[in-house]
């Protein structure tokens, strides 16, 4: 009995991944990043270890 409990709960989530993942795929996305110029006081540490 638990066993098919299991079963279905699986195929339940299985089902509900697939559909967000579908639907993820095929929306547009976009990203902007920042990243800013570094320091030149910063370049001294560059080598160190």
């Amino acid at each position: 009995m638990m066993n098919r409990e299991k079963n279905k709960t699986v195929k339940l989530i299985s089902k509900m991944l697939e559909k967000q993942l579908k639907i993820e795929a095929n929306s547009n996305s976009c990203v902007f990043v920042y990243q800013p110029k570094v320091p030149e006081k910063l370049n001294n540490y560059k080598n160190d270890k």
